[in-house]
């Protein structure tokens, strides 16, 4: 499935994804705080060598909801390329512009990052 769904991502790299958004999910369920938190259950980044789309500007920190923010965004490129989730969290951060990234692990330059400013293949 790993192969199909994103050609080299490894399926450890997968299944990490998968718990990381069980935990965010639950995280959610039961109202806990998310945007400054340290992760417990943290996503594996993919390697540099077989996807160096995540390590431009900055290798995201797995620890901060940043790096899972992406995960998403790669996995909707391939399922929904149509999707307006993208510019839906973009909208969201500029209607709060006073909360600050850095504490979600917001990268500086994040925005001109592969992951998030290419188009679907």
């Amino acid at each position: 499935m790993a192969g199909f769904l994103l050609p080299g991502l490894p399926a450890s790299v997968l299944q990490s994804w998968l718990f990381s958004l069980n935990y965010i999910r639950n995280l959610c369920a039961h109202h806990s705080r998310l945007w400054n938190r340290e992760l417990a259950i943290r996503p594996f980044v993919p390697d540099a060598k077989n996807s160096p789309e995540w390590h431009q500007p900055a290798t995201p920190d797995n620890r901060r909801v940043f790096a899972v923010l992406t995960l998403l965004r790669s996995l909707l490129k391939k399922i929904a390329p149509s999707s307006h989730w993208p510019d839906r969290v973009r909208a969201l951060l500029k209607a709060y512009p006073d909360v600050p990234l850095n504490l979600m692990g917001f990268p500086a330059g994040w925005e001109t990052s592969p992951v998030w400013t290419e188009k679907t293949k």
